[in-house]
């Protein structure tokens, strides 16, 4: 009789191991059942744990509960520590936005703050703008902000003192580039911005706002804002380790991401504490959930905030549209080390949520293809009456993009990932557009400059740009409108490929001229010794002047140097080299002066020094002459 129990004993423990781990029925937008979901989500994450990234968490949700949650690889590789979905602390980067448009709609739920109020009325007279605009242009990242690289994010180092937000935002405030209301550029910024409104509408800071409104009511007990983390050893301990590639197929420890205008991206938490937001955001029909008072309001969060969507498309007040089977709202996010995204899908209360602490992306469009499917929509062109493809040929670049200081260069020289895109016509109806030397897709036009998505290699495209529309001045192509901070923009006067492509030149013939000459004036210095020559005060005085080019040119390597070991400075960390090309320029227009004088006393025939000089001389009114159009010579 024993023997029979422990027998049927031994065969329950086996149906239990046996149960699918998924007891909740359901199917994924994409049509997965939850085991079919459960079986190619460990199947992709086979792939690429210890490939793409060293560790990852995922979690679904359906219906208001967590169905799925996973942890795979490791949060710290040399103390092989696994990723915990429910204890592993990920950086969330620009998931973080997210929660300042649901803090502004809370407040203009409240009456508190007015979508299409020109935001100078919620902002202290330090605040100057060229144009006006209002929270709206903000949620759609279309208040004509060019984007900033200095200060957006930092190591440890340079945070140990923060700021005030809004200190932090006046120190970093960038122009206005273009006319609010027509360009959605992505603007960490323009979100810190936001946050800082709600900050002075509400009377609170923003970090404490945030916690009281947004955090506890979703019951998000193991998320931080980076006020809050800062010094938290605690919370800090469960932090995974964030790794970049090293370039041989493995990983190197990168830095943790600091944020100084932190409303943008600097919170920090758990994957099913990033679940419980996508709950909160998922109540049942017709009900609010615990973020709002009113479901219209919940509402119309997902629903496009431009006011002409048809033809300029924005944001969902500040959510972006995820391609699928459904209607999806989300957002990623990007750090020094780590990659977030994470998805809504209201008709269905579904959502999920990817953390990885790697920095390739390689897993979000599977992910989202496994869980979200395909948008089947069939591409139907407008018979007859569409304008020739030819029109819309042309190059652009995307419309955040840095400007005003010496990263501006960045951006066209394809050094601040960035490309250049090329349209170009394919037959009357299909045009083909290019990204960098490799990525391409064809797209048919539907509608009169309307171009929907039709073929390519690569999955970005269908992905992130499913549909372009030409915006036409003059008859010719000034901007592509995507939204979602996505669009393009033609190259404006004095940024042309023949103006870029020309600068590249000059610069590479400068900077070989500065290293490759001092060489040959080494060797002419040996000559005129062997020879007993004396040196003039024009020897002297043309010598340092191409010595002066020499360092300024270096120091501009350097400058180079830095961003390609690491996008991620603060301002104080290239100042030097700004001072010191003011120094090395204002020295070499001394030197030339002083190198025309002695040349001008000169009593005997120096021909190889004087062509020496000449050249030395064109190189040198060239190279600053670039320096100063790229804004080498400014910081801020």
């Amino acid at each position: 009789m024993r023997k029979l129990l422990t027998v049927l004993l031994l065969l329950a423990l086996l149906l239990v191991a046996a149960t699918p781990a998924l007891a909740v029925t359901g199917q994924t937008p994409s049509g997965l059942s939850f085991s079919e979901m459960e079986t190619q989500i460990d199947a992709l994450m086979d792939e690429h744990i210890g490939v793409s990234t060293p560790g990852a968490a995922i979690a679904v949700v359906y219906e208001g509960e967590i169905v799925f949650s996973r942890g795979y690889g490791w949060a710290d590789i040399s103390n092989r520590i696994q990723v915990d979905p429910a204890a592993t602390v990920f950086e969330y980067g620009s998931i973080n936005k997210t929660f300042v448009w649901v803090a502004v709609m809370r407040l203009v739920e409240q009456g508190l703050l007015s979508l299409d109020v020109d935001v100078r009325s919620y902002l202290p007279d330090t605040f100057m703008f060229k144009e006006s605009f209002t929270m709206r242009d903000l949620l759609n990242h279309s208040a004509g902000f060019e984007d900033f690289l200095l200060g957006m994010i930092c190591d440890a180092r340079t945070i140990d003192h923060p700021g005030s937000l809004e200190e932090t935002l006046l120190d970093l405030q960038p122009r206005q580039i273009y006319t609010p209301g027509t360009v959605s550029a992505y603007s960490n910024w323009g979100a810190a911005l936001a946050a800082f409104i709600v900050e002075r509408v509400s009377g609170q800071d923003y970090a404490t706002f945030e916690r009281e409104n947004i955090l506890i009511p979703s019951n998000m007990q193991n998320t931080l804002n980076q006020p809050e983390w800062l010094g938290n050893d605690a919370f800090l301990a469960k932090k995974a380790t964030g790794y970049s590639a090293d370039g041989e197929g493995g990983f190197k420890k990168s830095m943790w991401s600091y944020v100084p205008s932190y409303p943008a991206g600097a919170m920090n938490g758990t994957a099913e504490d990033l679940a419980s937001f996508v709950i909160a955001l998922t109540p049942s029909a017709g009900e609010s959930g615990p973020l709002f008072s009113y479901a219209d309001t919940l509402e119309t969060l997902f629903t496009p905030s431009s006011t002409d969507p048809l033809s300029y498309p924005g944001t969902h007040h500040g959510f972006l549209l995820c391609p699928g089977a459904l209607p999806a709202f989300g957002h990623s996010g990007g750090t020094a080390a780590f990659i977030a995204d994470f998805v809504v899908v209201p008709e269905t209360r579904f959502g999920f949520v990817l953390l990885t602490n790697g920095t390739l992306q390689e897993l979000t469009i599977p992910i989202h293809e496994i869980l979200l499917g395909s948008a089947q929509s069939e591409i139907k062109a407008t018979p007859g009456g569409l304008p020739g493809t030819k029109a819309v040929e042309g190059r652009f670049l995307p419309a955040r993009r840095y400007g005003g200081n010496f990263v501006e260069f960045f951006s066209y020289a394809g050094l601040a990932n960035l490309p250049i895109v090329r349209v170009s016509a394919l037959d009357e109806n299909k045009i083909r557009l290019s990204v960098g030397a490799d990525d391409s897709a064809v797209y048919v036009q539907t509608e009169p400059y309307v171009y929907s998505f039709d073929s390519s290699d690569s999955p970005f495209f269908a992905h992130y740009l499913p549909r372009l529309r030409f915006h036409m001045e003059d008859g010719l192509p000034r901007r592509i409108h995507i939204g979602d901070g996505s669009d393009l923009t033609s190259l404006p006067a004095g940024r042309t490929m023949p103006f870029l492509i020309g600068s590249l030149i000059i610069v590479a013939l400068c900077v070989a001229f500065f290293i490759i000459a001092p060489v040959v004036l080494f060797f002419l210095f040996l000559i005129r010794r062997k020879k007993r020559k004396a040196r003039t005060l024009f020897d002297r005085f043309s010598a340092c002047f191409l010595l002066s080019g020499t360092l300024l040119a270096l120091n501009n390597l350097l400058l180079f140097s830095l961003f390609g070991i690491s996008p991620f400075h603060m301002a104080a960390d290239v100042a030097y080299h700004i001072w010191i090309n003011y120094a090395l320029a204002s020295l070499s227009a001394l030197l030339l002066a002083g190198s025309i004088w002695s040349w001008r006393r000169l009593k005997e025939e120096r021909t190889k020094r004087k062509v020496l000089f000449i050249i030395t001389a064109v190189f040198t009114v060239l190279f600053i002459v670039v320096l100063l159009n790229w804004h080498f010579f400014v910081l801020i």
